[in-house]
């Protein structure tokens, strides 16, 4: 291996260790660190033969230094166009469990080791399974290797309005929740509202308390009921990742 593939392989693995720093499933707790390190490797290795060397590397170290910390950041930009989805899930369940009053029920997630309700830990496992069994991680991988085409080692880059894709990008998760959360939205309204009509007509009837179990039992049927809705969003949003992983390209 010469110097010059030597130093293409480094740029090359810390683009593909900012990807899996925040690519889903791939980033979780549980998974060891060298076998996270060892695909990050095995990613920038194969870069290798199917993207020939375009620009001339960096010579001196200061240069060398700033490239890395571009190629590190391009990594995590487009680490963050895939994990953007996983937050718009997050913040679903967050909103479900709110309304079904399960919020209080918060547990510690074995994936993101963060504080999470259950219907956000099942949404989350919901989508861990999708995006594995959908090949978006293919995709992902896919998209990885047509970057060093757009944007190659130690040269200049494409995209000049980033930001503003990358502030469009986030505001879309509050879109995709309120998708996934609309079915489960209403129904509550609905409760609540037939619910605030009977302690009107009735004012011995604690009607606050005794809705809380129609909210549950409500609840968990329109979710199960949704999530071949709740599925469909989420891999037209899967869909969609490779894309806005290579528009965020600095």
């Amino acid at each position: 291996m010469t110097h010059e593939q030597m130093l293409f392989w480094m740029l090359a693995f810390l683009r593909s260790s900012g990807l899996l720093l925040l690519t889903p499933v791939f980033s979780g707790k549980n998974i060891p660190v060298p076998i996270r390190i060892g695909i990050a490797g095995f990613l920038a290795y194969s870069v290798g033969g199917y993207v020939p060397m375009q620009t001339a590397l960096p010579g001196d170290v200061a240069t060398l230094i700033v490239a890395a910390l571009h190629e590190f950041l391009i990594g995590l930009l487009m680490g963050i166009a895939v994990r953007l989805t996983f937050y718009a899930i997050e913040m679903a369940g967050q909103i479900i469990s709110t309304e079904m009053g399960l919020v209080m029920s918060s547990q510690i997630d074995p994936l993101s080791q963060n504080q999470s309700s259950p219907v956000g830990t099942a949404l989350f496992y919901l989508g861990s399974l999708l995006f594995l069994i959908s090949g978006a991680h293919h995709m992902v991988f896919a998209a990885f290797v047509r970057s060093f085409e757009i944007a190659p080692p130690g040269g200049s880059s494409g995209a000049q309005n980033a930001g503003d894709i990358f502030v469009q990008a986030t505001g879309n998760i509050f879109l995709i929740a309120l998708q996934i959360s609309g079915p489960l939205l209403a129904i509550n309204f609905v409760i609540t509202l037939a619910f605030a009509i009977l302690g009107k007509a009735a004012p011995g009837i604690n009607a606050f308390a005794e809705s809380f179990s129609v909210r549950i039992l409500a609840g968990l049927v329109v979710l199960g009921l949704t999530l071949g809705l709740t599925a469909h969003v989420v891999l037209s949003q899967f869909a969609q990742a490779p894309e806005l992983m290579l528009r965020l390209i600095p």
